[in-house]
């Protein structure tokens, strides 16, 4: 069964915008993140590098793997903090996060998450992004 973890797009203002939820037993959904970052971005960068099983149409991604999941909130949280974004820095992101140990990889989406949840706001997220992009030189 796919689809513990949700990640959907919508657009505001003309740009997208993807949200990523967390579903509960009982098929409750709730918002731990927002990028502003569209699917196909997402899937082209990062989810097609990996063989983790993921379900995938036009607006919307599911996965069991809270691995993807992380992956894909830190992908967006340190997408928030480029201005000039060419594919090969886009490409270089996602081989960081892919060659992540588990601890490092719980590290980055705890801080991620947290300091979104405080007001949940992704401003609130850019410092982190920018220390994921001076650490691993990006």
């Amino acid at each position: 069964m796919l689809g513990l973890y949700v990640i959907r797009e919508s657009s505001s203002e003309g740009k997208p915008r993807s949200h990523y939820y967390r579903l509960t037993q009982n098929k409750e959904s709730f918002k731990v993140f927002r990028a502003s970052l569209s699917i196909s971005e997402l899937d082209e960068v990062l989810l097609s590098r990996t063989d983790i099983k993921f379900n995938k149409t036009r607006k919307t991604i599911s996965t069991d793997s809270e691995r993807l999941f992380k992956m894909a909130i830190i992908y967006g949280g340190v997408r928030q903090t480029i201005r000039v974004a060419n594919r090969s820095r886009l490409v270089s992101i996602a081989k960081v996060l892919l060659s992540l140990e588990e601890f490092s990889l719980q590290f980055w989406y705890t801080e991620f998450v947290s300091r979104y949840s405080t007001r949940n706001n992704i401003v609130d997220t850019y410092k982190v992004g920018r220390s994921f992009r001076d650490l691993y030189e990006l």
